[in-house]
């Protein structure tokens, strides 16, 4: 083995490296050739399938044709001689009676409310007047056993629940002058 290389593989054959270099370029230029081909191919199927431009999607006829039929006379209202028809026209006489229905919705709403209100008043008044009947039989039931007296829930009305009392003149004088002079709002 000397320089100019044999057996030892050092130097070896230059020309069989040549050709395995260009073998291999080859071969990536087929493959993208290939795959090239393929692209094209995959291209020209989706340009088959692609719908012709001017035809028109039959789906689209149907749904122009529905809206069409019931979308009825369509008149812009930007045209010249357009003029709003007697039942669209707003004049001060519509209005008013708009108004009245809408003032009597909001008071039936209002009254319907306080209907409400004034039955849960009542229920929370006929349920204390139980706690309370309730509490004199335990309280009864004690007095036979001869148990102590135990504290008992008593629930009150609060003053905010009778609005309307608000008014109201008690007969204690106010602020403690004598004669009565007229009461305290409140109670």
């Amino acid at each position: 083995g000397g320089a100019g290389g044999g057996e030892d593989g050092m130097g070896g054959d230059r020309g069989a490296f040549d050709d395995g270099l260009k073998s291999g370029r080859v071969r990536k230029a087929e493959a993208r050739a290939a795959e090239r081909a393929a692209r094209t191919k995959q291209w020209e199927a989706l340009m088959a399938r692609k719908p012709d431009q001017s035809s028109d999607d039959p789906a689209d006829l149907a749904a122009i044709k529905q809206a069409e039929t019931r979308m009825g006379d369509l008149r812009l209202k930007t045209d010249d001689d357009y003029v709003v028809p007697d039942h669209l026209r707003i004049d001060a006489d519509k209005k008013r009676r708009q108004l009245l229905l809408l003032d009597e919705s909001a008071y039936k709403l209002r009254m319907g409310f306080n209907e409400r209100l004034l039955a849960l008043r009542d229920q929370k008044k006929r349920i204390l007047a139980n706690i309370a009947a309730d509490n004199a039989r335990i309280m009864e039931i004690n007095k036979e056993l001869g148990v102590a007296h135990e504290d008992l829930l008593v629930p009150k009305e609060g003053p905010e629940e009778w609005p309307e009392r608000q008014w109201d003149i008690d007969a204690a004088p106010a602020g403690g002058a004598p004669g009565g002079g007229g009461g305290a709002p409140g109670k």
